[in-house]
């Protein structure tokens, strides 16, 4: 399953960079891409929808809590 999210409350790009590969080491994502000037964030992974949103918005809360994710 790919998915998109808005994701806004990033600071830089290296940041963008640092919390893709967090998602992308989580259990059962198989790769996640920010794009930092357009504020998307592409995961693709074998969870289903809701598991998903929860494994990326806890990851994303667990690097910044002031990043906003929506679909």
């Amino acid at each position: 399953m790919k998915v998109r999210f808005n994701i806004e409350g990033l600071d830089c790009p290296n940041c963008a960079a640092k919390l893709a590969l967090m998602i992308e080491k989580k259990e059962g994502i198989t790769s996640a891409k920010i794009n930092f000037l357009t504020e998307k964030l592409t995961v693709e992974a074998e969870l289903s929808e809701s598991e998903l949103l929860a494994v990326v918005t806890d990851t994303c809360k667990s690097f910044d809590p002031d990043i906003k994710l929506s679909k």
